[in-house]
């Protein structure tokens, strides 16, 4: 079996994720893509620890550690491609791995407006934060929303790692082996003095404080978070630890998005948001999707398995 025709073929299928999970005495390659995991072949025991020798190797990890959890990184035709590793209590390790596509080009919105009013409603600054499951191109949505200033503003992006290129921003890339994390990049950030600053995830207390900190400054701070819908990301916050009192006057919106088979399209985005400023222009994910079915711009399969928000 050949690795690189793997992950072309995966690539192909524009999938985010491709899993290498042990399954009785074999193990089974699936694919993540549009939400749903699905099976693209099964291995045998001897191929598949050939298959997590060579990702690894590629991915600069320790070869010979199964059992502790390693986190590693390369690129494949011009794709970054994020791996993580894990042994189970069988001392059986499990792979894997994210494909993050260079999305220069934008998405495709079921409703064309929706992009319009997020764009209309970007403030100038205090924080502003998108959630969605992985692959529901949260990052592209920052990008284009950026893309209005870049004339006129200094940009400064953190990410984990840069996953579209910006000759019009200034682009830092965290590397935790080297001790640079988020936190420690959006300080060296600030001497800068930029107008914007993208933080491409808050995913522990340290960020999220720093990109508040930031915020209640006077810079217009964007990012990404794990959270269940767009008035969840409050609560996700909170969960980290940053002040309420803080977090009222900085956060200024929030969106949810995620991607959806689309008739005549192979997926669009949808999202639900809420403005601090202006609530007539939130709306509410049931709304979406009830105006696209209406619309006829999904059918009722995927409205019966999108109409609640879910976490896949």
């Amino acid at each position: 079996m050949s690795i690189d025709s793997v992950l072309k073929e995966v690539m192909q299928l524009r999938a985010s994720d491709l899993y290498l999970l042990p399954y009785q005495s074999e193990y089974q390659l699936k694919y993540h893509s549009q939400g749903q995991s699905h099976l693209l072949r099964k291995l045998s025991l001897e191929d598949a620890q050939q298959f997590i020798a060579t990702i690894k190797y590629r991915s600069e990890m320790n070869i010979s550690e199964s059992r502790r959890p390693q986190l590693g990184r390369f690129t494949f035709e011009n794709i970054w491609i994020r791996v993580s590793t894990v042994g189970d209590f069988l001392d059986r390790e499990t792979v894997v791995l994210r494909f993050i596509y260079d999305q220069q080009s934008g998405l495709n919105w079921l409703f064309s407006d929706q992009f319009e009013t997020l764009k209309d409603g970007l403030p100038d600054a205090g924080l502003f934060v998108i959630a969605g499951p992985t692959g529901s191109g949260k990052t592209t949505t920052l990008y284009e929303l950026l893309r209005k200033f870049q004339k006129e503003r200094l940009i400064l992006t953190i990410e984990d790692p840069v996953e579209i290129y910006e000759p019009n921003f200034v682009q830092l890339q965290v590397n935790e082996a080297a001790g640079i994390g988020y936190q420690e990049l959006i300080k060296v950030a600030l001497r800068h003095r930029p107008e914007i600053l993208l933080v491409g995830e808050i995913r522990d207390q340290a960020t999220a404080k720093a990109a508040l900190q930031a915020a209640l400054s006077g810079h217009l701070v964007l990012s990404t978070i794990h959270a269940l819908s767009a008035h969840d990301v409050r609560l996700r916050l909170l969960e980290l630890g940053v002040d309420a009192g803080q977090l009222d006057v900085a956060l200024q919106g929030t969106i949810y998005q995620r991607l959806l088979p689309a008739i005549g399209e192979k997926v669009a985005a949808l999202a639900e948001f809420w403005f601090k400023q202006d609530q007539q222009l939130s709306n509410t994910w049931e709304e979406g999707m009830n105006a696209a079915l209406q619309a006829q711009k999904i059918t009722s399969a995927t409205y019966q398995q999108f109409k609640k928000i879910q976490t896949t």
